[in-house]
């Protein structure tokens, strides 16, 4: 099948080689392209650190070339969205990492929870939330109403990438593909506006539209709702089962 992957770089590299390995024809399409926006001195002493928050793999990027041992870091939990955010935190150099359940609801759901355990081993310092822009306000906002510490350090920055009518036609929609894959709310809400503004809404007729979650899913717009099919968890691997499905 052709299929559309929207996630940005490089992210979007690993994705699309794992479909050319499965038979598939793949077109990249990054909506999004990540910078770094803080420096490790934006971070909080490491003894006022309770924990780091991450919800995407590029969190870890202001870490690049850090010696986490010598900083002291290398020990400090870190409490990741998923398995790839996880895997990142991990290749950064941090030992005590712990997936969240895949979706910024179930990682603010854990964190609450955990913070709620008697005092002797609830969070004795303040959680560091290792955020970008733009993000969505589920996780603060469930630390806040819980009474959770936590200090968010906006270290990425995630920017649109624009294409113009021609190329999309030209380059993503020549054929339409059979398949899109969503891994966020961004790239959805992204993809939706680009094909509105260019009159591209219909061009994606028979194409079918992958989701990592429900909340991504949402995002979509009411013509593409009957087409879309969310994975059974929010991971690659379960959304690549889902494509195979579609076979």
């Amino acid at each position: 099948m052709r299929v559309l992957v929207t996630r940005p770089q490089p992210g979007a590299a690993r994705t699309a080689a794992r479909l050319s390995e499965l038979g598939h024809d793949v077109v990249e399409m990054p909506l999004f392209e990540a910078s770094v926006t803080a420096a490790m001195g934006d971070l909080p002493p490491v003894s006022e650190i309770g924990g780091l928050i991450a919800t995407s793999a590029r969190a870890f990027d202001v870490f690049e070339g850090a010696r986490l041992a010598a900083m002291g870091l290398e020990s400090t939990p870190v409490h990741a969205v998923g398995p790839a955010t996880a895997q990142a935190a991990h290749d950064a150099g941090f030992v005590h990492v712990e997936e969240g359940g895949g979706t910024a609801q179930a990682l603010a759901q854990r964190l609450v929870d955990y913070s709620g355990r008697p005092k002797s081993t609830a969070l004795p310092k303040p959680l560091v939330y290792l955020a970008g822009v733009p993000r969505t306000s589920v996780i603060e906002a469930a630390l806040t109403a819980s009474g959770v510490g936590h200090r968010v350090v906006e270290c990425y920055k995630m920017t649109e990438i624009s294409y113009s009518t021609d190329i999309a036609k030209t380059d993503f929609l020549s054929p339409v593909p059979e398949v899109v894959l969503f891994y966020s709310a961004n790239a959805a809400r992204r993809l939706a506006a680009l094909s509105k503004d260019a009159g591209l809404i219909e061009a994606f007729e028979i194409s079918r539209f992958l989701c990592l979650s429900s909340s991504i899913a949402e995002e979509l717009p009411g013509v593409w709702q009957a087409r879309v099919s969310v994975a059974e968890r929010p991971d690659e691997d379960s959304l690549l089962a889902s494509l195979a499905g579609l076979d």
